[in-house]
């Protein structure tokens, strides 16, 4: 099986396809296999990167790490396979990846899809709207929020199939992936700027993890970045709603290329 030492990290990698390098960057929910809907699309075109983070799927590594650190195995993991520049999609704690790639090596960032994630770019309505959101949820944990009120319902079949994937993560330490301290005002959004790549923020519709209104207040304070809602969908939306995710992304990737090669 493919894995790259990386960062004292051990980290299982797949790709597919040919063409421009597109990596996929899961959520704390996920692992390399949540990508399988687009996978199966963009791999026509593109050459596909999903792996695991380290303490996710097959992946192995120091658990007691900082905040930098899955940026540091993205960046690694990029120089390991020889990839220069890649188009990245980030989904929610993949945010933080991007987060620490775009400090690390800006340069190999091509545009940024961000799917359920601010990836760092906050202000204090964001940490209000996070505050609020966080109220709403109550005691249920995140893992009761992926997905859109209703879906299992709507969808046995596909919520059962991300149940599964999610339970083949071992136990991660807890408060591993908790916000910064309430002192903390930090932002992200003028290092992420600075990359000079396109960025298209994603959310679901019905996200009451990171809201619609959070991801446009986020969205706001990089320019030029785009947003777009997918409707009748939640945090997963890549997964639940796939053929107008997709659609949305590879809309995106295209105009991307385009001008790229004008």
């Amino acid at each position: 099986m493919p894995y790259a030492e990386v960062n004292g990290a051990r980290l299982y990698y797949r790709q597919h396809g040919r063409g421009p390098h597109l990596v996929f960057v899961h959520g704390a929910g996920g692992n390399h296999l949540v990508w399988w809907q687009q996978v199966a699309e963009f791999s026509r075109d593109f050459r596909v990167t999903v792996y695991d983070a380290r303490g996710w799927g097959l992946s192995r590594g120091d658990m007691t790490v900082a905040r930098a650190t899955l940026g540091a195995d993205l960046a690694g993991l990029l120089r390991h396979l020889g990839i220069e520049r890649a188009h990245i999609v980030a989904q929610s704690m993949g945010g933080r990846a991007v987060a620490g790639l775009a400090r690390l090596a800006p340069g190999r960032i091509a545009s940024l899809v961000l799917c359920g994630t601010t990836a760092g770019a906050t202000n204090d309505r964001v940490r209000e709207l996070q505050d609020l959101l966080r109220d709403e949820r109550g005691d249920a944990g995140l893992r009761e929020h992926a997905l859109a009120p209703g879906f299992e319902e709507a969808e046995p079949g596909l919520a059962l199939l991300y149940r599964q994937i999610n339970a083949l993560n071992p136990p991660r330490p807890k408060g591993l992936l908790g916000r910064p301290p309430p002192t903390y005002r930090g932002s992200t959004h003028e290092m992420l700027a600075r990359t000079g790549a396109p960025v298209l923020y994603i959310v679901g519709e019905h996200d009451r993890i990171t809201s619609p209104e959070m991801i446009r207040e986020a969205a706001s304070l990089i320019p030029g970045a785009r947003v777009h809602v997918i409707p009748g969908a939640g945090h997963s939306c890549y997964f639940e709603r796939a053929d107008p995710w997709n659609a949305a992304v590879r809309g995106f990737l295209e105009e991307v290329l385009s001008r790229e090669n004008c």
